[in-house]
């Protein structure tokens, strides 16, 4: 079996690492935080593995996972490569969606590669029973991505390659689908408490029909999934609404008004009316100061 050392193991690499244990594709070795109490938990979590203290404290190892924040990695490569000095046969590899595997060129001749889940690792318990079917997108030196697909479709994931200048672009996406949702979500939750309605019954309402708006976008795209008054080219509601959102919070309004400007043209696409939608348009747009 292959062994693994890991860098930063928080809730990606934690996971990770006892995926990949427990379905014996790699022996977890090292585990090195930023605490020691930290990578003693992560230990615990993993159930394999030795927390050690300081980066010169880490076994050699067949794979090196560098699973720290995206700020920290360049300099944790410096690091690393002072330890590995010039040890062929490695493969190092980065789980930053934004950044490529070209942040890891110090770490030569091992072989380099980004490997980004495209998973929310809110909650590591939860991610061992939801992370099997995730997509996980892959990029840098082909002797690296070839070893990284093995072993994330041994633990039920779906491997696409990109190229490294297309990161930032593809990053971009994963966090307009998921990041922006769940800010989204707080935003709604914002309104329903202006209504009088409280948070988890709020949350209780929202769950089958976030749930049923995220299945039919999957299966119809988004032009045939858009439902709702700017859908229908509904003026009134959407004034109305708007008037509302504006009397409790203006902040509110305008998120209202930048997203229903997105949602019209979103809606043009589908049946909306060119006559309805620069109806809207002008309903929409910041008034004058």
């Amino acid at each position: 079996m292959k062994t693994l050392n890991i860098i930063g193991a928080g809730r990606l690499g934690k996971t990770l690492g006892r995926l990949w244990q427990q379905a014996g594709v790699f022996q977890v070795q090292s585990i090195l935080n930023r605490s020691f109490d930290n990578a003693k938990a992560a230990e615990d979590f993993i159930g394999a593995g030795r927390a050690v203290p300081a980066l010169k404290s880490m076994e050699p190892a067949d794979f090196w996972l560098i699973a720290c924040g995206d700020s920290e990695i360049a300099a944790t490569a410096d690091r690393l490569a002072d330890h590995l000095g010039k040890r062929e046969g490695i493969v190092a590899f980065h789980c930053s969606g934004a950044l490529s595997s070209q942040v890891l060129e110090v770490l030569r001749p091992a072989s380099i590669a980004s490997a980004h889940p495209v998973h929310s690792f809110a909650d590591p318990l939860r991610s061992l029973d939801s992370f099997t079917g995730s997509s996980v997108a892959l990029e840098g030196d082909s002797s690296a991505t070839a070893a990284l697909e093995e072993a994330f479709t041994a633990i039920g994931c779906k491997t696409l390659t990109i190229e490294a200048q297309h990161k930032s672009l593809y990053h971009a996406g994963s966090v307009i689908a998921c990041n922006y949702l769940t800010v989204l979500i707080d935003l709604s939750l914002h309104s329903f408490a202006a209504a009088g309605i409280d948070r988890d019954s709020a949350l209780k309402l929202l769950e089958p029909i976030v749930l049923q708006t995220a299945q039919n976008n999957m299966a119809l795209g988004p032009e045939t999934s858009l439902t709702g008054p700017i859908a229908r080219g509904d003026l009134e509601t959407v004034a109305n609404q708007l008037k509302n959102l504006t009397s409790v919070s203006p902040e509110l309004a305008h998120h209202y008004r930048q997203l229903g400007l997105a949602c019209v043209e979103l809606a043009r696409r589908g049946q909306l009316s060119d006559e309805s939608a620069a109806k809207l348009i002008e309903l929409l747009s910041e008034p004058m100061r």
